[in-house]
């Protein structure tokens, strides 16, 4: 069984002359031009169309990107989790894609009869595990996961490829128990090491002084992520991967207060994380286009990661130059009150339908620039226009493009994806996080 790996969190699991690729990324950018890859893609999308299979893990466009999906045969098997949210399969379908199998939480798919993947929920499909990691109660009529993530184990024939993408460890150690049950030995862990949140470089509350402070906090929580999934499942090599992204346009400032190991700093970081905590599992870090041969443990090349002041000439030289998308859009501008009445209204309607006893006190105020600010409750009062100083406490100020805001209201464009490419502003009083006000805002469009 051979591992090649791409880029990000994309992968090639061969065996048997099958190959399945999984969350193919393969263009430059996504999440409208903000993120783009690192180091800089060379690969071409057609030398890897002779695939069998496709897995896609979630929604995210650095997981499941339309500019790369475009290219594959529509009807080639594409595997996805049975997600009680039905944002992958209806993105899918918007594709062309006409083979598209949803595989319930530990059900399988055969490539061949020595060749399966199973997908598994990041919760588990545990409600509970669920409440305590987004501090909100579920719905206990649900049986599928309310999670947008999902993992992937891949047999093929006495080796066994964990894959656990972007689910945080804290909502998904309770199936590692599970997999090493069932799988005994496991030769390769590919997890991600690296924070996938606007936190804390989009944080107005902190100086850059304390971002990087935050920063340094959350970059170390992230590569303990990786050292847990490592104890539970005591993997031969591990491959941390995923969220090597990086910030283009007119934000790349904020690379330096994100929470990444660097590429050419993760294999000595990791090291010494395994070695201190007593794991015995080797890093084997692969260079784009490369693969491991879990036969003999041998890597078509060895790790050569570029240097710290390429990195830094490639993100200042090239990528701040690049434009968002939406700078090309004609939008006129407008006050956005009424749009925004609407899409309180479905949000409100979804979180009744998925959600009890949910008590949230804190207002979104959206800022635009437009000399006024949207002020939105979540208590269900009624959206109104208010002046900055008008603000009333607790509050999450949340500052953006025009355009990309009228794009989310529209359903042209996502808050989750414009988050992820640091593409809002947050202001937050009192400076606490409330995951429930985040996931609610997931839900704020017509």
């Amino acid at each position: 069984m051979k591992v090649h790996y791409l880029t990000d969190a994309c992968v090639v699991l061969e065996y048997n002359n099958k190959k399945i690729i999984c969350d193919p990324w393969l263009s430059e950018s996504v999440c409208y031009g903000g993120l783009y890859h690192y180091p800089p893609l060379k690969l071409k999308i057609e030398d890897y169309m002779d695939m069998d299979a496709i897995y896609i893990s979630h929604i995210h466009e650095d997981h499941l990107d339309s500019n790369t999906l475009k290219f594959y045969d529509k009807k080639i098997p594409v595997l996805i989790h049975c997600y009680e949210e039905k944002h992958v399969m209806n993105k899918l379908k918007s594709i062309g894609f006409e083979n598209i199998i949803e595989l319930g939480h530990k059900e399988s798919y055969f490539l061949d009869n020595e060749f399966s993947i199973e997908i598994l929920a990041a919760d588990n499909c545990d409600p509970l595990i669920c409440h305590k990691f987004f501090g909100c109660q579920v719905s206990q009529g649900y049986e599928k996961s309310l999670q947008i993530d999902s993992m992937a184990v891949f047999k093929g024939g006495k080796h066994v490829v964990v894959n656990t993408n972007d689910c945080p460890y804290e909502l998904s150690f309770p199936i590692n128990k599970y997999i090493k049950e069932k799988y005994h030995s496991i030769d390769y862990l590919l997890t991600s090491y690296n924070g996938a949140s606007p936190y804390p470089q989009c944080f107005e509350n902190f100086t850059n002084a304390e971002k990087l402070i935050e920063k340094e906090k959350i970059r170390l929580k992230c590569l303990n992520r990786l050292v847990q999934y490592c104890k539970d499942l005591q993997p031969k090599y591990v491959l941390p991967f995923a969220a090597q992204r990086v910030i283009g346009g007119e934000q790349w400032n904020l690379n330096k207060y994100t929470a990444t190991t660097h590429f050419e700093n993760v294999e000595k970081e990791v090291c010494v994380l395994l070695e201190k905590s007593n794991v015995d599992t080797d890093v084997m870090m692969l260079n784009s286009g490369d693969y491991l041969n879990l036969s003999n443990g041998i890597k078509s090349n060895e790790f050569s990661p570029p240097s710290k002041e390429e990195r830094e000439k490639y993100i200042s030289n090239t990528l701040s130059a690049k434009p968002y998308s939406f700078d090309f859009e004609k939008i006129e501008e407008k006050n956005l009150l009424e749009d925004f009445c609407i899409a309180q209204t479905r949000m409100n309607h979804k979180f009744k339908n998925v959600y009890h006893n949910m008590e949230v006190q804190t207002t979104v105020y959206i800022n635009a620039n437009q000399g006024y600010l949207y002020k939105i409750p979540m208590n269900g009062e009624k959206c109104e226009v208010v002046l900055e100083d008008e603000m009333i406490e607790p509050f999450l100020r949340i500052t953006l493009d025009y355009k990309l805001l009228y794009l989310i209201l529209n359903r042209k464009a996502h808050w989750n994806n414009a988050e992820f490419a640091s593409l809002l502003k947050f202001y937050r009083k009192p400076n606490v996080f409330e995951k429930s006000v985040h996931h609610m805002i997931s839900y704020l469009h017509k």
